[in-house]
């Protein structure tokens, strides 16, 4: 099979400018790897392609959902992965464009498959996290899993409370199940380019984007 194509780097460094170019230039078809532009919905702050463009170029994995829809890893690499089995089978190429770098990962090395979500637990951790705060629950995290707890913000309350979902779920801490994912090597071929600019250079790109 054919190496996977992929085209990222730094939030505002030309990326969607560049991938549409390239796109025009060899009939490839983009499959976005962004985690919000999966949104319906959020486009400005996302800097989603304009209908022109997309009249122009073709696009997979852009308002695959709803904002307020739960979309996990597992659910962007069998959206993306379809996307460019259906490209592949009408003899296009496809061209992965985007900066997410959890996404870019899960192309390459493949996901830990975790337990489905425990609404309940869900829910009794957010009270517990409103009435306490987050930091309480991280406590409790530093305790049953502290490799996963020093990785963690102590404010991110999403990925805390997943820890502590996947912990009481499995009975071991998510760090023990994720040291088997990724593998050593990525399981797939690919090529890479990454898009790099100076700090002075990405402020200023930035600040123009938010401007505009």
């Amino acid at each position: 099979m054919e190496p996977l194509r992929i085209l990222t780097g730094q939030t505002a460094s030309g990326k969607s400018t560049v991938a549409v170019r390239v796109a025009e230039l060899t009939g490839a078809e983009l499959i976005s790897v962004d985690s919000i532009k999966v949104y319906r919905g959020l486009d400005i702050g996302t800097a989603k392609p304009s209908r022109s463009v997309r009249e122009r170029v073709r696009f997979h994995a852009l308002d695959v959902v709803e904002a307020w829809e739960s979309f996990s890893l597992a659910r962007y690499l069998e959206c993306a992965r379809s996307a460019e089995a259906e490209i592949r089978a009408r003899g296009g190429r496809p061209l992965y464009s985007g900066g997410t770098p959890l996404y870019l990962r899960g192309l390459l090395y493949g996901v830990f498959e975790g337990p489905g979500a425990d609404l309940a637990l869900r829910e009794e951790l957010t009270a517990r996290a409103q009435r306490e705060g987050v930091g309480a629950l991280h406590d409790e995290l530093r305790r049953v899993d502290p490799v996963t707890a020093q990785r963690l913000h102590p404010n991110d309350a999403f990925r805390v409370i997943r820890a502590l979902e996947v912990a009481r779920a499995t009975g071991r801490p998510i760090s023990a199940h994720q040291r088997q994912y990724p593998a050593a090597r990525p399981a797939v071929a690919y090529r890479m380019v990454a898009l790099r600019r100076e700090e002075a250079d990405l402020k200023s790109r930035i600040g123009r984007r938010v401007e505009r």
